[in-house]
Formats: C-alpha cells, structure tokens, sequence
C-alpha cells in the first residue's frame, strides 16, 4: 500500500468517525472540547522527556495492540487496561498519545471532568457508548483524562455523589468486563487523585496495570527543556535560544512538572514577542531572560495558591 493509499484511508476513517460523534453529539449533546479523535498521532516516546521507567511500561503495551497473538501463545489473555497516576502536569496524557503512536492506533482522548460536568450520571451510557464504536474501528488507545471525575464529588453532595458514581463506575466496568481480548483496544486512564477513584475499576481483568508517572528529577527536567526548545525552534525555522546555562535555572525548578517547564518557556519566548512588537527584533533567550521567567512564573504561581485558598476572594 502506498503512503498516498494509507493517507486516504487515514482520511476517510477521520471522516467516519467525525460523523458518528456528530450523531453522538445530537443524541447526548455537544460533545466538542470532550471527546478527541486521532488517527495514528505523530507522536513516539522519544518526544517525550524524561519518564524512563513510565515509558519502558507502556512501551510493553504496544504489544497487546499490535500482536495480541503473543499473549496466547504463552496462555493468557493482553490487558484491557492501564491507570497513570501522579501529580498534575507530569505527562500522562502525552504518554498514552505516545502509545497510539508507537501502536500505529486510534486515539480516542476523553475529558472526564469536562463529561461529568456535562452529562453528570447520564456520562455511563456515553462512555460505553463511544467504548463501543471505539472496539469497531480497529486498534485502538482509549485515554480517560480525570478518571477521578467519575466521583462526581465536583457536581453533587457526598450522599448523592456515592450513589450517582457507583451507577457511573458500575456501567463503565460492565463494559470494561466486556471488552473482547482480541479487540486491540486499550483503555488507559489518568489521574492526579487516586483517593478518588472507586477501588472496583482497578479490580482484576479491569484497569489492573498501575504505572506512576512522577514529577522529573533535575536530568529529565534537563531532557524536557531541551525537547521543548528543539520543538518550538522547529515550528519557528530558526534558532531562538542562546546556550543555556542549566547549573543556573534546574535548581530555581525543583518539584516542577513538564507542564510548568512549558509554561516558563512559553513566557520567555511571550517577552520576546512583546519586544519585536515594540522594536521590530528581539535577541534571543538567554539564561538571564530564562530566569526571569522562571521567577515571573513562580509569582503567578502563588497568587494562584492562594486563590485556591480563598486568600484573595
């Protein structure tokens, strides 16, 4: 099959499920910023930094998508499911995109918070629905962002939170329990609270592989940033960076996710775009103008704390 063949077929399959989430839409509601689909994301674990031992496990996984084969050889069924776990910010979600790419997948990207808030208890049927179309369409990387949503601590009382999210996480379950061992479908599932999550979906059979996937020590922050450079100088088609000194900014980021280092390069190369506004060029970044971001971002940061605090409200 030429490349041509396989982007026309990558097109058309786009285009079909496009129209069943559509018909979806207008059977439950709008489901845009909710439900993603990719096909084949352009994304490999290389493009990930740091996460050496979340990334060797997943990697394992690509196997019960692309040769599920190899599990009866040896007597047992591939697993149906993954939970990431750890603090926000740390690349689950990036993580399991990377699997669909190694796995040559579909990838479907659920916002649970965003679905509960919506649907509320009505999200079961939803869920197992696009769980359904999902096990029709081929290999498949079911990523459920904010497991934890499935409580619903965040819309209801707690009685009625319990009573609600049992239903919820019972319907989930009865379809996780369904899925056929030959399907090629993995459903992964991410989340920063674990004390949240009702124990029955990491039962057995269920989402019973746990990986952690922790905040990066100083040498992955290392590898972060400099994946993040190397992308954002790429997308520009020019250099924007000075050698950066790393025994200067790593240790002002400790206990910072990849998601914070996106944000301070963000900023960074932000300030820059405000003074080529000004003065029609700007130099590069350098360690100094990093670390005034690091520090402005910090900043931001606390005043943030403390809103969640009800410090300033």
């Amino acid at each position: 099959m030429t490349p041509l063949d396989t982007d026309d077929l990558q097109w058309a399959l786009q285009r079909r499920l496009e129209d069943v989430f559509v018909k979806l839409g207008e059977k439950f509601g709008d489901l845009t910023g909710r439900v993603e689909t990719t096909i084949r994301p352009g994304v490999s674990f290389d493009d990930v930094g740091g996460l050496q031992q979340a990334k060797a496990a997943l990697q394992g996984f690509t196997t019960a998508l692309t040769h599920p084969d190899r599990y009866k050889d040896w007597g047992i069924t591939p697993p149906k499911g993954v939970l990431l776990y750890g603090p926000p910010g740390t690349g689950k979600g990036m993580l399991a995109r990377a699997l669909a790419g190694a796995s040559q997948a579909i990838f479907f990207r659920l916002r649970l918070f965003n679905l509960t808030s919506k649907f509320g208890a009505n999200t079961g049927e939803l869920l197992q629905e696009i769980l359904r179309i999902a096990m029709g369409e081929g290999r498949a990387v079911f990523l459920m962002e904010e497991v934890d949503a499935l409580s619903l601590d965040h819309l209801l009382p707690p009685p009625q939170a319990r009573e609600a999210s049992a239903r919820l996480v019972a319907a989930l379950c009865e379809k996780l329990d369904a899925i056929d061992p030959s399907a090629r479908v993995l459903v992964v599932a991410a989340t920063s609270r674990t004390d949240a999550l009702d124990p029955a979906l990491v039962a057995p059979g269920r989402l019973d592989h746990l990986v952690e996937v922790t905040l990066p020590d100083p040498a992955a922050q290392q590898e972060i940033l400099d994946l993040m450079r190397t992308r954002t100088e790429k997308s520009a088609g020019r250099p924007l960076f000075e050698p950066l000194d790393y025994r200067s900014i790593l240790p002002l980021m400790g206990g910072m996710s990849g998601a914070d280092i996106s944000e301070i390069l963000r900023r960074a190369l932000e300030a820059k775009v405000h003074r080529a506004a000004k003065q029609a060029s700007a130099p590069l970044v350098t360690t100094a103008d990093f670390l005034e971001a690091v520090d402005g971002y910090k900043r931001v940061r606390g005043v943030v704390e403390k809103i969640r605090y009800g410090q300033y409200l």
